[in-house]
């Protein structure tokens, strides 16, 4: 009779290669305090010149205290049209941001307008 085959020796598995540290889901942007003057700039070169008139006009009835924030919104939605609600969001955001810092700066329980 023949002798049976002998079995592999049993050598240690192929080391793995190290797994790359897993990223982070959905990456945190830092935290970006979207400026008005780099917002200006975007919104100006996606209007028309005078529908950018138009939107700074109504940004400076809401900082003279002139217009609600809702009424401003409002007109300002209907100028940069449905097709554009990302620069809708950024003011809405930048208009958020002047609140909570007119907030923190008026601590001092005074009359706080805008």
């Amino acid at each position: 009779g023949g002798g049976g085959g002998g079995g592999y020796p049993h050598g240690s598995a192929g080391t793995m290669p190290k797994a790359a540290p897993p990223a982070p889901a959905a990456p945190q942007a830092p935290e970006v305090t979207l400026d008005a003057a780099t917002y200006y700039q975007q919104v100006k070169r996606v209007l028309e010149p005078d529908q950018f008139r138009e939107f700074s006009a109504n940004i400076k009835k809401l900082n003279a205290g002139q217009q609600s924030v809702e009424e401003t919104l409002e007109k300002v939605r209907d100028i940069f049209g449905e097709h554009r609600p990302f620069l809708f969001a950024q003011l809405q955001k930048l208009i958020r941001q002047a609140e909570e810092e007119a907030r923190r700066q008026s601590g001092d329980g005074g009359e706080g307008g805008y």
